[in-house]
């Protein structure tokens, strides 16, 4: 028999109660977390209006993206689009239902299909990890049903629900409870072939085709593989053709346009300013759920979090060692993917909440499998009472944290002025119109035209970045004259132009110039829908125009 030390051949996490003292299996707690973590999201659509409404600028982007695409329209090519094309792929059910049935119902489904994938990463999670126990799961799943960031992803279609997904599809196939698949747990052990690392790179390589940021959690994994001596090639391997598949169409059909947005603007893109980090730090810790914390002491409160979390996984590691217990590979997986997360969160110059929903997995499997270990009964202790509480004070916890969120801090609200029905009667089906925030269409059924043509933009931002390298608004004149003059090639061709803008200001999506402004307001005219912002001699004012 192996020493029980730290020595090869021990256990790597110390052993579980007897099952009898737990009063629920882990899989009755992963089901409970997943039902509780549909409902929260089911109940955010099922308000009225949300299903079928405008809410978000970046949903209408998305499924825009796959409308133009089973219509005969490339990305990258003849529109821009600067995120990798999964999403867009796995929305083209979505917009197959779209086609027949209208746009409307392509981002509804849209929006019911990501409620489903989270959804699934609830229960993936709680998978990961049921080999720990009970509480290691509760942990895991049932704190990501009620993580803010998560809700608030989920509300819509947004890209972090997805890319979990994917990620945590990887990550599960890749382990075999707390080692690799394929590496042996002793003499005579059962040891999985070379397929399963091959299939976890597939995965992560389409969750990178989906955001490129599923490549920080891949690399931790390659680099476990490279550790283990044991399925680097195929992980790799699996990892190119996971994410070649679904890119390498789209390079091939617009080579400069794919490289230049997806890896050139996406990365150095300029921004309207940086974002400070209180809001980052409530976002990833979870307090944004709590209505009582206002914005101003978030960055305190959110340290402080940042500050217990890390005491916990210390706390857990330094008694696992006294223990004589080994952090096994799925460890070292967790905790190095949540540090280079937690570190990316800080790195882009914007930040929006649903940003944070990617560090959720990993900070609650880290959380999870650290619990196994600091609240699992010492030798000689008794478990027959201790459990009880635990499961207690986890649902406790739960409720606490679902009472935050439903609260509505963390809900996604309706585009505020947005009078859609007065849109839709003004706006004939069919009509060519271009607007620089495509949801608003989307949702009145307006976005695809029957007007040879019409122009295929589709995300408003996306063209701003491409057309600058993603300089943005503060590239010199012979950089920002590209974006001027996609929109007056689009101008030319609109029968009607719905100008919403972003936080009120019409100009913020659009580099206008005293030409554009000129040939705009000489063959446009305002005809409903006027916003707040009036305009000004170089940007016009919000509004729905038509062509005079």
């Amino acid at each position: 028999m192996p020493p029980a030390t730290g020595t090869a051949g021990t256990r790597a996490v110390p052993a579980r109660p007897p099952a009898a003292a737990w009063p629920l299996r882990p899989g009755v707690v992963i089901a409970i977390a997943a039902v509780l973590g549909l409902g929260l999201r089911a109940f955010a659509l099922a308000r009225p209006g949300y299903l079928t409404g405008f809410t978000q600028y970046d949903d209408g982007v998305y499924i825009g993206n796959s409308l133009r695409l089973v219509s005969g329209v490339i990305p990258y090519r003849d529109f821009a689009m600067v995120q990798p094309p999964g999403v867009m792929l796995l929305m083209v059910p979505a917009a197959l239902l779209g086609k027949a049935l209208g746009s409307m119902w392509a981002l509804s489904a849209a929006r019911l299909l990501t409620v489903g994938a989270d959804t699934a990463n609830i229960v993936l999670l709680g998978l990961l990890v049921r080999h720990r126990g009970p509480l290691a799961a509760g942990v895991a799943s049932g704190g990501y049903a009620v993580y803010p960031a998560a809700l608030n992803a989920s509300q819509s279609l947004f890209l972090e629900p997805w890319l979990n997904l994917f990620c945590l599809l990887g990550a599960l196939v890749l382990f075999d409870g707390d080692r690799l698949a394929g590496q042996a747990d002793g003499p005579g052990a059962r040891v999985r072939g070379w397929q399963w690392p091959l299939w976890a790179g597939v995965c992560f390589g389409f969750a990178a085709a989906v955001k490129i940021w599923a490549a920080v959690p891949a690399l931790i994994a390659f680099a476990l593989c490279l550790r283990a001596r044991r399925g680097r090639l195929p992980f790799a391997a699996g990892f190119a053709a996971g994410f070649a598949v679904p890119c390498l169409p789209f390079e091939i059909l617009a080579p400069g346009g794919f490289g230049r947005t997806v890896f050139l603007s996406e990365l150095v893109q300029a921004t309207h300013g940086r974002i400070p980090a209180a809001p980052r730090f409530a976002d990833i810790t979870g307090i944004t759920g709590l209505g009582s914390v206002d914005i101003s002491p978030r960055l305190r409160i959110g340290l402080l979090a940042a500050f217990l979390i890390l005491v916990l996984l210390a706390t857990a590691w330094i008694r696992a060692r006294r223990s004589g217990v080994r952090a096994a590979p799925l460890d070292w997986f967790a905790w190095f993917a949540l540090a280079a997360v937690a570190v990316m969160m800080f790195t882009p110059s914007e930040w929006y909440e649903h940003y944070a929903a990617f560090a959720g997995p990993f900070l609650l499997l880290a959380l999870g499998l650290s619990a196994a270990w600091l609240l699992a009964p010492g030798p000689g202790a008794s478990s027959a009472a201790a459990p009880w509480f635990r499961v207690a004070a986890a649902a406790a916890a739960l409720a606490i944290a679902a009472v935050a969120v439903i609260d509505g801090h963390s809900v996604t609200k309706l585009y505020p002025g947005s009078n859609l029905a007065q849109a839709k009667a003004l706006i004939p089906p069919g009509a060519c119109v271009l607007t620089d925030t495509v949801s608003a269409t989307i949702v009145i059924d307006r976005f695809t035209s029957s007007t040879p043509g019409c122009p295929a933009l589709v995300d408003a931002v996306g063209t701003l970045i491409a057309t600058t390298d993603g300089q943005d608004l503060y590239g010199p004149p012979s950089v920002s004259a590209r974006d001027t003059e996609a929109w007056q090639a689009a101008f030319e061709h609109s029968q009607y132009v719905w100008l919403y803008g972003n936080r009120g200001y019409t100009g913020a999506r659009i580099i206008w110039t005293s030409s554009l402004h000129a040939y705009f307001v000489h063959h446009f005219r305002l005809i409903g829908l006027r916003s707040s912002f009036r305009g000004s001699k170089l940007v016009p004012g919000g509004g729905l125009y038509v062509r005079t």
